[in-house]
This record gives structure tokens, sequence and C-alpha cells, in this order.
């Protein structure tokens, strides 16, 4: 994912990143190689040898600065740089052209071009030149940072990043007590922690299926205005529109202010006061419930759940209907185990392999229904459906059968004891997932062990026309990942790979062919024998020459 403006123009010296395109390889390959980039404050260079692939890369890296050639086969530079203006504002560009196509720098120019260096360029002049670009994107960063300015663009976010706090608490997301202090302190919101709050949840029942989303966005937004003045006087208010589209206020007592009356009896009053006028100015039906009281932020999941209850087991299809939560009366005082159906579930782990958190989420059910008491067979029998069903999943999506992972312990899987207990149910859910991860890790390691190969393999029979893109192609796989892989697999570059194949391969004809300098070039990739040259040069402290005179 690429960073954000204030990310990348705020980065301390050394954080930058550039690339360079041309359809010429080797002037791309000098440019990259031929200046002290660290001293620069730039800690990666990027190569394209295409506008389409310049393209491909910015989809995925932070690039700061685009150096590239106008006159590439296929997308000019300048058409990449307009794209680039399209989509990555901030990013810089320097284009190089020839004496002959001056004409062209003025279309730069209107791109917007930083600047525009003539054929042939000395590295010390892009160094002066990049150097300069630099500054700039700090002098932007600093004026990006002005306080004023960003305090201004965070206060303009606050109501979405309230909103969005609340809707994190209702999926289960749960903070430190300081860190909650510093989230309700930066938003401006007045909740007391570990102090009780309700849950007022509201259901709109007009059909706006046929309305637009503008529209729809006013009126939501004058239904959570009415709730919030009609109880402004004496209870705090935030609100969200949770993945049901159900409207939910969490109500807090405002401790500043006296009430003789009971709060419950006050709030149930301001619910019903709420959906009346919503009705009266806004001709819209709605059902509220009001959940039990709570700590918050602690208990909002299971307030949250239980509301949400009540519209299925008793509300249903009725409309403008009002429900207090204290009205409800259960058979059987039991709620879904919390930790079990939070974000992330089992389900969303295991697909991505997150086995730490995976881990992590088993720890902290078992914490929960060891407290469960005489519920803890029924919390048992949804975890181990649960993990069942989520191994299934995993294993057949990749093409196993549960046995030939499980082996033996399948008929123990498929077998609940009714004498299970909290421990036994432990000891197999920790020992089924050390199992699966364990299968998960050899099967990685096979299938990155097989792609490397297949991938050395083509680069040593193609080491002549060799690029990261043909890479890419032949194994069906992104550039960026390939490059990215094999860098995690041989702790190398990709492109220093394929440099010292290719040296490798020109000592060899250096030592059993009569070839000329030029025709090894050409044999190892290179098409002026003169950068081949310095290539070999920096490689072996000699050129080919002397080396072969040495023999």
């Amino acid at each position: 994912m690429r960073a954000t403006k204030l990310e990348r123009q705020g980065r301390c010296v050394g954080m930058y990143e550039i690339l360079i395109v041309d359809d010429h390889t080797h002037l791309v390959d000098s440019l990259a190689i031929g200046l002290p980039w660290e001293q620069m404050g730039i800690s990666n260079v990027y190569k394209a040898y295409s506008g389409e692939e310049a393209l491909e890369l910015l989809n995925y890296r932070s690039v700061d600065i685009v150096v590239t050639d106008i006159h590439m086969n296929g997308m000019t530079g300048l058409e990449l740089i307009a794209r680039i203006n399209e989509k990555w504002k901030n990013t810089k560009a320097v284009i190089i052209t020839g004496y002959d196509e001056f004409q062209y720098a003025r279309e730069a120019i209107q791109q917007q071009v930083c600047d525009y260096l003539l054929k042939p360029v000395s590295n010390e002049e892009l160094e002066q030149t990049l150097r300069t670009i630099i500054d700039r994107i700090r002098e932007e960063g600093n004026e990006l940072l002005n306080q004023q300015k960003f305090a201004y663009r965070f206060r303009e976010s606050l109501p979405k990043l309230r909103e969005m706090f609340l809707f994190e608490l209702l999926s289960g997301k749960s903070y430190p007590l300081s860190a909650l202090q510093d989230k309700l302190q930066l938003y401006g919101l007045p909740f007391s922690a570990e102090k009780e709050a309700i849950l007022l949840c509201m259901r709109v029942e007009e059909d706006y299926s046929n309305t637009d989303l503008y529209s729809l966005s006013l009126i939501e937004y004058a239904m959570f205005n009415i709730v919030e003045e009609v109880f402004a006087d004496k209870y705090h208010v935030a609100y969200c529109k949770d993945s049901h589209d159900y409207l939910i206020f969490l109500v807090q007592p405002n401790p500043s202010v006296q009430s003789g009356r009971d709060h419950s009896a006050i709030i149930e009053d301001l619910a019903r006061l709420s959906q009346h006028q919503i009705k009266l100015y806004l001709k819209s039906k709605v059902s509220v419930v009001l959940s039990s009281w709570g700590g918050f932020p602690n208990d909002i999941l299971p307030m949250y759940h239980s509301a949400l209850s009540i519209y299925t087991d008793y509300i249903g299809y009725q409309t403008e209907s009002f429900f207090d939560a204290k009205q409800k009366k259960e058979v059987f005082e039991i709620q879904p185990l919390a930790e079990l159906y939070r974000s992330q579930t089992f389900m969303e782990l295991i697909d991505l392999e997150q086995w730490n958190g995976f881990e992590s989420k088993l720890n902290r059910i078992f914490v929960e229904l060891e407290g469960a008491g005489g519920g803890a067979r029924e919390y048992g029998l949804q975890i181990y459906v649960t993990l069942l069903q989520t191994y299934s999943y995993y294993l057949h999506k990749k093409g196993k059968r549960i046995y030939e992972v499980f082996g033996r312990e399948i008929d123990k899987m498929l077998k609940i004891d009714a004498g299970w207990s909290v421990e036994p149910l432990k000891e197999w859910a920790f020992g089924s997932y050390v199992q699966i991860k364990a299968y998960s890790d050899s099967r990685s390691d096979n299938i990155r062990s097989d792609l490397m190969e297949r991938i050395r393999r083509f680069i040593q029979e193609n080491i002549k026309d060799i690029t990261l893109q043909t890479v890419a192609d032949h194994v069906n796989l992104h550039p960026v990942y390939v490059s990215n892989l094999f860098k995690q697999e041989t702790k190398e570059n990709f492109s220093n790979y394929v440099l010292r194949l290719r040296m490798e391969k020109a000592v060899q004809l250096l030592r059993h062919k009569d070839l000329k300098i030029s025709q090894i070039a050409h044999e190892v990739g290179y098409q002026k024998p003169q950068y081949f040259i310095k290539l070999f040069k920096t490689q072996y402290g000699m050129t080919p020459q002397e080396f072969k005179n040495g023999l």
C-alpha cells in the first residue's frame, strides 16, 4: 500500500524513494549504480524499462521522484507523467530529453515537471537536480505539517472518526485503558471509561431503496442530529451506522448534571421523543430498542448483541416498535461466546494464515470459557464446531482432505465426547492448531522452494535477455512479488543476481572461447561493450581484456 502524502513528506532524511524509467536497460542500470543515493537521502532506487511497467510499480511503491526519458517504445515519458499526475499528484517528475526534442520541454512544463535535463546527462548534473527536488519535498512536508492547517483538517474529519471509533467497539475491538482515554481525548468524546452507559438501537423502516446515496446520507444525518439534540442537555451521545444499517447511539449520563429521577426512566422518555420527532419532521418510521446498562467500553459488545437479538426474537416485522431490554424474559440466561465471534474471526485469520493472531484468539477464548461456569459445556460445543468448520474450510481450499493432515486424530475430531471438560477441549484445540500450522509452513516452504527453482532455472537459461518482467510473466506472478520473494529467499536483489550471473558467464567465455570482447558483451546481454567493460571492472577490479591477458 502506498504511503499518504503526510507520511511521505514527513519522512526523515534517508527515507525517499526514486524510480528510473527508460527502455534502454543499460542506461537505467548505469544510473541506478552511479549516484551516492544514501548520501542524498534516498533509501530505495526502483527501475522500470517501459512506461507500463513504471505504472505497475507505482501501484505498490511509495515513489517520491520519477526520472524518465521522453522517447520510449509504447508509452512516452510525457504520457507516463500525465498518468502519474492524475493518480499520484505528489510524485515529482524529471524528464531526460535530447537537444532536438526541446519543444517537448514546453509540454513537460505544462505537465508540472520539476526539471528537464539534456542528453547526455552526467551523474553530477542529475545528482544536483535530485538534491534540489528533495529539498523542495522537505519544504512541502514542513508546510503540510503546519499545526493550524493540520488541526483544521483533523476537525473536519472528527465526525467520521468518532463514528468509526464506535463502530470498532461494536465490532469487538478493545483498547488498553490508557489508549482508550487518549482516543476519547483526541476525538473530543466526553465519555468516562468504566462508567455505566446504555445503547439506543434504531431500525429505519421506510423503504429508501430508490433513494440516491447522497439523499439517504442526509436523512440519516438528520436522524443522528435529532437524537443528539434531544439527549444533549443531560447525556453524552456518540453514534454510528452498523453493518446491518441500524443506527446505534451510545448514551452516558453527564456527571455534571444532577437529576432527581432514575436515568432509565429519563432515557426511555427521551428515546420515545426522538422516535416521535423523526416521524414528525422526517416522515420516517423507526423501531427503537434500548439495551441493558453496562460498563463502558467493556460491556458494549454483549449489550449490542443483546439489543440486536430483540429485533429478531421479539419485534420481527412489526413497525414503529419500542422495546426496553428490561422487558425481555429469557428462559436461559446465556449469550454467544463474545470472543469467538469478535473480529477478526477464526475464518478471517486462517484465510490470511495469520497464525500468531489465531493462537492469541484461542488463548482469549479459553480465558473467557474458563469463566463461563455452568455454560462451559454449551460454549465448548460452539468452539468445537467453529474450529472444525474453520480447519475443514482451510484444508479443502488447499485441495487436501482432513484425514491427510490429521491422520488418526480424525476419529477424535469427529466424535464429541459427552464427558469433555474445558481441559481436554483446550488440549484438542491447541494440538489441532499446531498440526494445521505445521502443514501450512511445510506447504509454503515447498511452494516457495519450487517457485525459486523455476525462477533460477529460467534466469540461467535466458541470461542474455532476462528482465524482471520476463521472469514474472514466466511464473504468472506480479513483478513486485517476484522481486520481494527473490530478496527474501536469496538475501540478494534480483538485479544484483542477474549482474553476477552475467559476469560469471563472461568469465567462462573469456577463459574458454576465442571471442572478441564485443561478442562476449552481446552474449551476456549488453549491447554496448563499453558499458559491459565498466560493469566488469567494477565487479573484478580489471577490464575483460586485462583478465584475458592474465590467463
